[in-house]
């Protein structure tokens, strides 16, 4: 019971307060009646106060508090918001929320090679047979089994060829296991002259020019960078499906940001910023023109780091739809020191299977994306173990891209996978950034408004080490609270283009280009600077399409202006189909929902001079669900107006084998073939 109640009971016994009394002092003894609404007043407090909980039932409906985050707030009083700002508001969403509680489900495991074990495994140097799973091969007898290795290398390929090719070496012998001194491998095994294994290994040997480079004798070791991508998983998404991978990351006291807005449909544009500092359109007028160039040219971050001694590396899975692959050619030099992308390719190809939409969820025995985390711990450990400093950018798909729910299958080996690189000391030098480019782009969630907000807002960690933290406080600072601030992949860039020397990022480094900045309107911003109050998604080049900073109203879909703005989008993606023969015109069939957004950016003199309305809606032939943000501009004298599409127009159901006749992956999205 509170000491509240207590003291009350005890002044209705007593008369008094707690304070003892010497004495035959005479006391003032009230009516009984007087009593009686004291007392029935004391008896319920004491029952609500011990008997609450029992006593009232919680809504389904209640609301959670939103979590606490990792990451500095400026104040706690954000109502609901998880940016709150001059320039920008992003409502806070309840990961269960009744709007998209229905499309949570729980995802079946995999059961790769039919849940057959795997044959061999590998360390940082050798392969070798797993005892326990020769039972499964029938193999009485191991003297009868007889396995060799081929080495696995890249082909170079020629300006018009896929960057997938990989050529076999001579086989050479071995039984139970054998060392490995080259980069890919691949077994093939015997039982009694039957074919009875396959599998593929890939590691990371010190290659003969990184080991003629002078590491040893520096006063201070550079800090390593590891970037780990996840396709398609917004930044809520990430808590509701992978807690304990977001667990790990808060002991690590690893930074979230809140306000992470991806800028583009896909993860090639959504990427190329980061990696370049260059929107799609401006890497097509530098140095990538045409789909059927390749990529060798572009501005790469890794060639900073190249430059600067460190040892890079670049490997995604699902590699057949890897970022520079998918109806694209790749590189004709290998992009990075190690490139682990062919390897994939080839493995998948030959050993792939539970083959699910988009990727093979397995190679032979081995989820894809476990064997993904198990390469880049090689290489952070070889790297690390030589004292070698390195780049690394890894992405993976296999897991992730094409369904809502399955990243809870991964959670808690990738828990383990940043767990083991905390415990194994990569992390006291390397700052370790963990990334998606978008949240889930099709399927019954991205109808609703929720599913909207959230494809738009993907996950990003960022964790430096313990050491650097408090050595260059003002830089630490700046970056946590940035958490609460709207940023972008350009803005990560400039953050990773500062760690080619984060120990020259001192308070008056910092100040400097605060003064330089003083417009506030600059593109990227590094988080290690204060990121803007006013800064708004036109200021950080976000398409109003895509920004999440609109406070948003819905409007009648059969309205004139929803149907005007409908109609110009159809009209907008049959322009783009005009001279493609092979694809149909398409027709509208429904209007699902519109919304109408307004931000202070709309404003003049108090009254609108544009309007953005986010409509979605059915096309036919193909059922095709389309989502488009049309610009609506208002002239007051005299009164006309105008559209204009803001950003792309996003396919938010899948197309499938719809577009197979269309080679250029822009228009695949529209194109309904006849």
């Amino acid at each position: 019971m509170g000491s509240y109640t207590n003291t009350i009971i005890h002044f209705i016994v007593t008369g008094h307060c707690n304070k003892r009394m010497d004495g035959d002092e005479l006391r003032w003894r009230p009516p009984i009646i007087l009593l009686l609404p004291i007392l029935l007043c004391c008896m319920f407090i004491f029952y609500v106060d011990v008997f609450l909980l029992r006593s009232f039932k919680i809504s389904s409906t209640f609301k959670l508090p939103p979590p606490r985050f990792v990451g500095y707030a400026e104040n706690e009083n954000f109502n609901d918001y998880l940016i709150k700002t001059e320039g920008c508001r992003i409502p806070y969403m309840d990961p269960l929320d009744p709007s998209i509680i229905q499309f949570i489900a729980k995802e079946k495991r995999v059961s790769c090679n039919k849940n057959k074990p795997p044959l061999f495994k590998s360390n940082l140097t050798a392969i070798y047979v797993i005892e326990s799973s020769l039972k499964s091969y029938k193999i009485q007898n191991i003297s009868a089994l007889d396995c060799c290795y081929s080495v696995l290398k890249r082909v170079v390929p020629n300006s018009t060829e896929n960057d997938n090719q990989v050529e076999d070496g001579p086989c050479q012998a071995f039984t139970r296991d054998a060392e490995i001194k080259d980069e890919f491998v691949k077994i093939l095994c015997t039982y009694n002259k039957i074919k009875v294994y396959k599998d593929f290994f890939s590691f990371v040997p010190i290659k003969p020019t990184i080991a003629k480079k002078k590491y040893s004798g520096l006063q201070i070791m550079p800090i390593n960078v590891l970037v780990v991508g996840l396709d398609a998983v917004s930044r809520v998404n990430l808590h509701r499906q992978m807690p304990k991978t977001v667990q790990v990351l808060k002991e690590m006291e690893a930074v979230e940001f809140l306000g992470y807005n991806k800028v583009a449909d896909n993860t090639f544009p959504n990427v190329i910023p980061i990696l370049t500092g260059l929107a799609e359109n401006e890497l097509a007028e530098t140095c990538w023109h045409s789909t059927r160039e390749k990529f060798d040219k572009c501005p790469f971050i890794w060639k900073d780091f190249s430059k600067k001694n460190y040892v890079t590396a670049f490997g995604e899975d699902a590699a057949w739809m890897g970022m520079f692959n998918y109806a694209k050619l790749g590189f004709i030099t290998q992009p990075t020191d190690y490139f682990w992308g062919p390897f994939n390719y080839r493995s998948e190809k030959e050993i792939g299977n539970q083959h699910k939409m988009n990727v093979y969820q397995c190679v032979g025995s081995r989820e894809v994306y476990r064997v993904l985390l198990e390469y880049i711990a090689k290489f952070c450990t070889t790297m690390s173990q030589s004292n070698i400093p390195f780049f690394g950018f890894f992405w993976g798909s296999s897991l992730s891209h094409d369904y809502l729910n399955k990243p809870k299958l991964g959670d808690e080996h990738y828990a383990n996978f940043f767990r083991r690189l905390k415990q194994n000391g990569i992390l006291s030098n390397t700052v370790l950034i963990f990334i998606s480019d978008h949240g889930i782009r099709w399927g019954g969630i991205r109808a609703t408004f929720q599913g909207r907000m959230e494809e738009r807002l993907p996950f990003l960690f960022m964790a430096l080490p313990s050491e650097y933290r408090e050595n260059h406080a003002l830089a630490y600072s700046n970056l946590r609270r940035n958490t609460r601030r709207l940023i972008t992949p350009f803005d990560l860039h400039e953050t990773i283009k500062d760690l080619l020397d984060p120990y020259a990022l001192t308070p008056t480094l910092i100040h400097c280009r605060e003064q330089i900045r003083q417009d506030n309107n600059a593109r990227g911003y590094s988080l290690f600077e204060l990121i803007p109050n006013t800064r708004t998604c036109s200021s950080a080049s976000i398409a109003s399409h895509w920004c999440t900073c609109q406070e948003s109203t819905k409007i009648d879909s059969n309205s004139s202006v929803a149907l005007r703005a409908v109609t110009f989008a159809i009209d907008y993606i049959n322009q783009k189909l005009n001279g493609y023969a092979e694809c149909a015109t398409l027709a509208l069939a429904e209007i699902h929902n519109v919304h109408e957004h307004s931000t202070k950016e709309h404003i003049v003199d108090g009254k609108p001079y544009h309007l953005d309305y986010t409509v979605v809606f059915e096309t036919v032939p193909g059922n095709g669900v389309f989502e488009a943000t049309i610009r609506k501009y208002v002239k007051v004298d005299p009164i006309t107006s105008y559209f204009n599409v803001t950003g792309t127009i996003s396919r938010i159901n899948l197309y499938g084998t719809q577009s197979l006749c269309m080679t250029e992956f822009h228009l695949k999205l529209y194109c309904y073939c006849i």
